[in-house]
């Protein structure tokens, strides 16, 4: 008898397995905050995939002004990402990456970049084609830097470090001498606590 009940939940148990996994197959899901700190970590880590398609965002609330669109999301307690739409001749030549106190973007928070170079924060779509648009730009490994931004940025404020890793992308007007735009762009986005002084003791 006793056998009969651990055979019947065993076969209970595989089914409900296989039937997971026929889901999982289906399954299409957009996953908008990632939490990596462990309950025994001092400082917190989170992660955002974010998906833009021209002045839209997948999964992120979207305020519009005038031509612009400002996407937001909370990080943490006093502390939002804001994504900020940069319009062109034809669609969204880039977009701006902030972050401030304040789910309005009204109190901002200042990174430690030189305002007399092109900032890191800003994601635009000539980024990756050459001056005149008559080709692409090879993408350089590592880091951008603000003469050459690439896919990866990395930018460092006073209490956290962010980094910007651009996955996929597709450009419109990628033509000689026409201004290109973002038809679409995802990203990863980082936002990885910085320890303080009696942390790091």
């Amino acid at each position: 008898m006793k056998t009969k009940v651990i055979l019947g939940l065993m076969v209970s148990i595989l089914f409900a397995g296989l039937t997971d996994l026929s889901r999982a197959e289906s399954d299409a899901r957009i996953i908008g905050k990632i939490g990596h700190n462990k309950p025994e970590a001092h400082l917190r880590i989170a992660s955002f995939y974010l998906v833009l398609n021209g002045a839209k965002a997948e999964s992120l609330p979207a305020i519009s002004s005038g031509d612009n669109t400002r996407f937001y999301s909370k990080i943490w307690d006093n502390l939002y990402l804001q994504v900020t739409t940069e319009p062109g001749d034809r669609g969204i030549a880039g977009y701006l990456f902030a972050f401030s106190k304040d789910e309005a973007g009204l109190n901002p928070m200042d990174t430690n970049e030189s305002r007399d170079v092109p900032s890191l924060r800003e994601l635009s779509a000539a980024d990756f084609r050459t001056d005149d648009n008559f080709s692409v730009r090879p993408l350089k490994p590592g880091p951008g830097t603000p003469e050459d931004r690439g896919a990866l940025r990395e930018l460092h404020y006073g209490g956290y470090d962010v980094e910007i890793r651009v996955l996929e992308f597709n450009i419109g007007d990628a033509v000689l001498k026409k201004k290109p735009y973002f038809k679409s762009v995802s990203c990863l986005v980082t936002v990885t606590e910085k320890a303080t002084v009696e942390q790091a003791k």
